[in-house]
């Protein structure tokens, strides 16, 4: 069976490349890609280079990097495997091959069975992120005395801080506040469960804002920038979990932290239990990927370098390589 792969060979430099895909061994099934999903920073790395490790830091790069998020239907499975062929499933990058393919080797224990029972599957390729959501924000939750009743403060509603808006709207919060400096992010967050949303000035000051708006219980850190990560500090009176990783350094008041006894939280990365965790939620209508998608685009070069740079301007939240018809 022929199949196809996106391949880094240099930065900016991407090709289609055509490959024979191996057969699942015991444990693993074959997968017919319906869509694989942009990663938005990983693509960056790639795409940019001279990172010094990971994504971007060596050429060529395996067939269907960066590639760890999809959805496919099993079409082979190996010997102890209790998914059938014609299963629709979700993938995160554990357990096989990178997802940027049209048919990946996966181990099946790290996949999730979905019904999408009418919606279009495609969408819920980007699952993997609603399990990263999950496990942070879970991470934070889960420790007592929890947050039932909290006010919630979103920082940043791109692609993980709508995933987390999402999730949060399922739990008992008292207020669920979005921020960013996009007011299209902030109608999107409101449309997905955000019960009040706030757009900030790129130069606003993180001590204003917290005197106007007051402490929040929990404030999920999802801007990956300098500024975000300066206002949750400045907001948090129980706890803040950083979802995203900021790379430039900025100082805090730990004094504050002490003094509100403050606990930060920095989570990992998902489980494959978090990721059938989110998966029934999809079963179940309670979240929904579909608004999120910005764009579709077939497996081609040209186009998949277009989304990319588009990323890089900030005008897509997420996008998908439609690899197949479900």
């Amino acid at each position: 069976m022929e199949a196809k792969a996106v391949q880094f060979v240099e930065p900016r430099r991407v090709e289609i490349v055509e490959f024979e895909p191996s057969a699942p061994g015991p444990g693993q099934v074959a997968v017919r890609m319906l869509a694989s999903s942009l990663c938005n920073h990983p693509e960056l790395q790639s795409y940019r280079g001279g990172q010094p490790a990971g994504y971007g830091s060596h050429y060529p790069m395996a067939l269907g990097e960066p590639g760890h998020e999809g959805i496919g239907a099993v079409a082979d499975v190996g010997e102890g495997v209790a998914l059938q062929a014609g299963d629709l499933v979700a993938m995160t990058g554990h357990g096989g091959d990178p997802t940027h393919r049209s048919v990946v080797i996966k181990d099946a224990d790290t996949l999730a069975v979905i019904r999408p029972d009418g919606r279009d599957p495609a969408a819920a390729s980007i699952l993997e992120m609603f399990g990263c959501a999950y496990h942070c924000v879970r991470a934070g939750w889960t420790q007592p005395p929890g947050f039932d009743d909290a006010r919630v403060a979103v920082i940043g509603v791109g692609a993980i801080g709508l995933c987390c808006v999402q999730i949060l709207r399922l739990w008992p919060v008292r207020e669920l506040l979005a921020l960013d400096v996009r007011s299209d992010k902030l109608e999107l967050a409101t449309r997905l469960g955000a019960t009040r949303t706030l757009q900030v000035p790129e130069e606003a000051e993180p001590e204003a804002l917290a005197e106007e708006l007051g402490t929040f219980d929990l404030v999920v850190e999802c801007s990956g920038h300098r500024s975000g990560h300066l206002l949750a500090n400045a907001l948090a009176e129980r706890a803040i979990i950083n979802v995203s990783f900021c790379a430039q350094p900025y100082r805090v008041k730990q004094a504050r932290w002490f003094a509100r006894g403050t606990t930060v939280y920095n989570p990992g990365i998902l489980s494959s239990d978090e990721l059938r965790a989110v998966a029934a939620l999809y079963n179940r209508r309670l979240i929904d990927p579909e608004p999120m998608v910005s764009r579709r685009i077939a497996p081609d070069p040209e186009q998949y370098v277009d989304s990319i740079r588009a990323i890089e301007r900030g005008e897509v939240i997420k996008a998908l390589i439609q690899w197949d018809a479900p």
